[in-house]
């Protein structure tokens, strides 16, 4: 009889889409303030795309959620998501990532939702909306990428290649 297989308490490395050096397109939207879209089937088995704010820490993106949605019925430690980051003009750059994620209570706002509202509204009315929702409970999702994937647009031999006689 074989031994039971145990998880390693070290987590798997990072795909190299994210890995350090990072692609100065993957440093550049994970560093933006465009919204991360983060898809996920729902219960019914439905597919559920939601514009989050993120952050970006290195090894694993952070999207804060107040307590009591919708996208929390579908979710729990383990479930599968997917995220890009991409920009809505020609050429489109994006960074993609899906892996396994991990949900973690907290007893108000995450520290995490509080600096992508400074990066993604300044800083002042980062903490002046942070401040309106005193009272409110969030729920860090931490996703940690197994796959991922950066495209450059503008990088392709059509857009960067002179066409027709000059």
């Amino acid at each position: 009889m074989s031994d039971p297989v145990v998880p390693s308490a070290t987590p798997a490395p990072l795909p190299t889409a994210l890995r350090a050096p990072e692609s100065r397109t993957a440093q550049l939207l994970l560093a933006s303030r465009l919204p991360a879209r983060m898809a996920w089937v729902d219960r019914d088995g439905r597919p559920q795309v939601a514009p989050m704010w993120f952050e970006w820490d290195g090894a694993e993106l952070l999207l804060s959620t107040f307590a009591g949605s919708r996208k929390l019925d579908d979710l729990a430690d383990g479930s599968q998501l997917a995220v890009t980051i991409d920009t809505s003009e020609f050429p489109y750059r994006s960074v993609k990532m899906s892996g396994p994620i991990t949900v973690e209570p907290s007893d108000g706002l995450t520290d995490s939702y509080r600096r992508a509202a400074r990066r993604y509204l300044g800083e002042q009315a980062g903490s002046a909306w942070c401040d309106a929702l005193t009272g409110q409970v969030q729920v860090l999702i931490r996703l940690r990428p197994t796959r991922a994937s950066v495209s450059d647009m503008s990088s392709m031999p059509f857009i960067t290649e002179p066409t027709g006689d000059r």
